[in-house]
């Protein structure tokens, strides 16, 4: 899921201590964040939120609960973001008043195309990598190189963006992922040696870093702040639909040469470019910029937004262990590795009908922080536990039963964790934010994709998918762990 902005259990509110989980408390009660009451007007001063930390230290900057069109209609002082207040009746109107938006249409199909390529790159890479050097270890480093790429290149990819007019801004990083990619291409095609692929592989990476999250920054201009959770929902289970394109579109384009797979993701690209023309423009945030350096980056990793990308870079592992040893492992269950598309389509099929169930509980409110925190922490420890079947059941249909069992978890998580980042991150950083968690999640691929390179050659394919489930259940109990001793 190299941009499943899956991507990725998250809560806290202030920056440090138990301020990030008891927001809107201010003699500190341990109260639980679903029954706190709300702050008084003494907490006016930083909003009720606690705001995003500056880097100076100066005064927080307002979360989105903060503004008044959040809190309309509601009077007696500035309540907190965990007063539930309704917006709309029903938990499928704010979904139809999305769905009859022109804009929100317009934005649904370029950003497809743009992510469509993300879900491309992975198997692409490790089916193309395997037929020009064959051996599929070869193509997991492609693969690994690729998301690495990715990952380094995506927080600061994304401040430049923030910095820019968009969508026009996206024209230079599409265009160079269309020429790489064809590069790539010619380069499997004519069976070139691996020390050529793979820095190939980590420029496919490397250019369109912090697009997708470009497309989640232009969402706060199309959509109303009371629409924007159902719209993070939809967006969620759109993601899925391109993990089930995606995958499918390259197992099918191999059965005809496999890096036929590889030159289409250029194709996606410019798609999306000419799409864009028919967005809106979002103009960059006023103010000073910010310095594109490694300390720059630590008011993202306090608080809440550190346990977000922490769970972005748990599940990222854990797919980057499945997508490289399942296609192995699908050889010693008597298949062919070019099924792990249809697999791949199963399991994001499994993945939108979790995300649509979740949707549908949503009642056109704000809902509290903690009861998403709890619900995304779950469904990240679940996600983990039913990975394990995969190393032990011995044939394709209980491979499919086992990924679809854990796909409906995935989706909703992606959901949780986008709209948790977007009411902590300011306006200006909107799309270096939700780069980070797409470069934590790209990073925990890359480690997945070079632990199985690894392990191909020792454990095998089932004792590398072995591991898929470690780290994602770890960071669940941890997660639950630090927020219970900080109620």
């Amino acid at each position: 899921m190299a941009g499943r902005e899956h991507a990725a259990g998250d809560k806290a509110r202030g920056t440090s201590g138990t301020d990030d989980v008891r927001a809107g408390q201010p003699n500190g009660s341990p109260a639980p964040d679903d029954e706190r009451p709300a702050p008084g007007p003494e907490d006016a001063r930083t909003g009720p939120s606690g705001g995003f930390p500056r880097p100076d230290g100066a005064a927080s900057i307002p979360g989105p609960e903060d503004r008044e069109d959040v809190r309309a209609g509601q009077p007696g002082g500035p309540p907190g973001l965990d007063v539930a207040h309704p917006q709309v009746d029903g938990s499928w109107r704010a979904q139809r008043e999305l769905w009859g938006d022109a804009g929100w249409r317009r934005w649904v199909l370029a950003s497809s195309f743009a992510r469509l390529g993300g879900t491309m790159a992975p198997f692409a890479l490790l089916l193309a990598g395997e037929q020009a050097t064959g051996a599929f270890s070869q193509g997991a480093w492609m693969a690994s190189g690729y998301a690495m790429g990715m990952a380094a290149a995506a927080p600061f990819r994304g401040r430049t963006l923030d910095q820019r007019r968009l969508p026009g801004g996206l024209r230079n990083p599409l265009l160079a992922q269309a020429a790489v990619f064809l590069a790539l291409a010619l380069a499997c095609f004519l069976k070139a040696p691996l020390w050529l692929l793979l820095p190939l592989s980590v420029a496919g990476g490397v250019v369109p870093a912090g697009v997708v999250a470009a497309y989640r920054a232009l969402l706060p201009v199309l959509v109303p702040r009371a629409r924007l959770e159902a719209a993070f929902a939809i967006d969620a289970v759109l993601m899925e639909v391109q993990w089930i394109l995606g995958p499918s579109l390259v197992g099918m384009l191999a059965l005809a040469d496999a890096t036929l797979g590889v030159g289409a993701i250029a194709l996606t690209g410019l798609s999306a470019l000419a799409l864009n023309l028919f967005l809106p423009d979002r103009e960059p945030a006023p103010g000073p910029r910010v310095a594109a350096t490694i300390a720059s980056l630590a008011p993202f990793f306090q608080g809440l937004p550190r346990l977000l990308y922490l769970s972005s870079l748990a599940v990222g592992v854990s797919w980057g262990v499945v997508d490289a040893a399942l296609p192995p492992r699908l050889l010693q269950v008597g298949s062919r590795p070019e099924a792990w598309g249809g697999l791949t389509a199963l399991l994001s099929a499994a993945s939108a009908v979790g995300g649509l169930l979740y949707t549908s509980t949503l009642k056109g409110r704000v809902t509290q922080d903690g009861v998403i925190l709890r619900r995304c922490l779950l469904f990240l420890a679940l996600w983990g536990v039913l990975l394990v079947p995969l190393a032990l059941v011995a044939n394709l249909w209980a491979l499919g039963a086992a990924l679809a069992a854990a796909g409906i978890f995935l989706a909703p998580q992606a959901a949780m964790q986008a709209t948790l980042l977007q009411r902590k991150l300011p306006d200006g950083r909107q799309a270096e934010g939700f780069s980070l968690s797409n470069a934590s999640f790209a990073l925990g691929l890359g480690l997945g994709s070079g632990l199985v390179a690894v392990l191909l050659e020792t454990a095998g394919p089932h004792g590398a998918l072995l591991t898929a489930g470690a780290l994602p259940v770890l960071v669940a109990l941890g997660g639950a762990l630090v927020w219970r001793s900080r109620i």
